[in-house]
């Protein structure tokens, strides 16, 4: 999972669920994951969103659910929603009492410290704030060998824009002209050259007489029981 976030939804169902402060802050640290996932790119996060969802038009839905009228609403509603998991959060680690010294006195403040280490696993803006964090590391570590490749391909587009302005620079209407009538000659040579020859095809190669013709597609000369059958004598004449 070295490149996977890992984020633990509905948290605001789930902080009733534990008994005691201690609970909570064994939830919160998640020592297993740590130990099944010691590469993880992040995490865990812990974040609820609100019920319900984005609609067109207020009121409910035909489920009974809340819609929201449009995006604004319901990212203020995640904001709503995360400061109450912080505070239920924040509150819930304020009953961890702290271990006594030897003269019976309390030692530190380990409700503030657990404040400090685990609040910052809480909410959206927590999971956004680290994400943010990643890809402006990610982009400033590739930054050395993105701006060599940009670099280059500026160089080449400037040489062959150079070039082509050149091209442009040495045009002229003579150059144009001498340019149409190179064409031109070589157009007509090669229709020259198309239609060179004779009209007058030999039969023996491009086709067959008529007596061929005949022969190859028979006759109805004298042939009994044709009724289309004529003599040698109609056909000649």
């Amino acid at each position: 999972l070295s490149r996977t976030v890992i984020v633990n939804t509905k948290l605001d169902t789930k902080v009733p669920q534990f008994g005691s402060a201690g609970d909570l802050m064994d939830y919160l640290r998640a020592e297993i994951l740590d130990r099944i996932s010691p590469h993880k790119l992040g995490g865990p996060f812990f974040s609820s969103v609100p019920s319900g969802r984005v609609g067109r038009h207020g009121g409910f839905d035909e489920e009974g659910q809340f819609l929201f009228d449009n995006d604004d609403d319901f990212v203020a509603a995640c904001a709503d929603n995360e400061d109450s998991d912080r505070g239920v959060v924040a509150q819930r680690l304020k009953a961890i009492k702290p271990p006594l010294d030897r003269n019976g006195k309390p030692k530190g403040n380990p409700a503030l410290a657990a404040a400090r280490a685990f609040l910052p696993r809480v909410g959206l803006s927590r999971l956004r704030g680290f994400l943010e964090r990643r890809v402006d590391e990610c982009y400033r570590r590739n930054v050395a060998k993105i701006v060599p490749l940009l670099q280059a391909e500026h160089a080449s587009v400037e040489r062959r824009l150079q070039a082509c302005e050149t091209e442009l620079d040495a045009l002229s209407v003579e150059r144009l002209k001498a340019g149409a009538d190179a064409f031109c000659d070589e157009f007509c040579s090669a229709l020259k050259d198309a239609i060179q020859g004779s009209v007058t095809a030999p039969a023996n190669l491009f086709g067959e007489t008529l007596e061929q013709e005949v022969g190859s597609s028979g006759s109805f000369s004298e042939i009994s029981g044709c009724p289309m059958a004529v003599s040698q004598r109609t056909w000649e004449r």
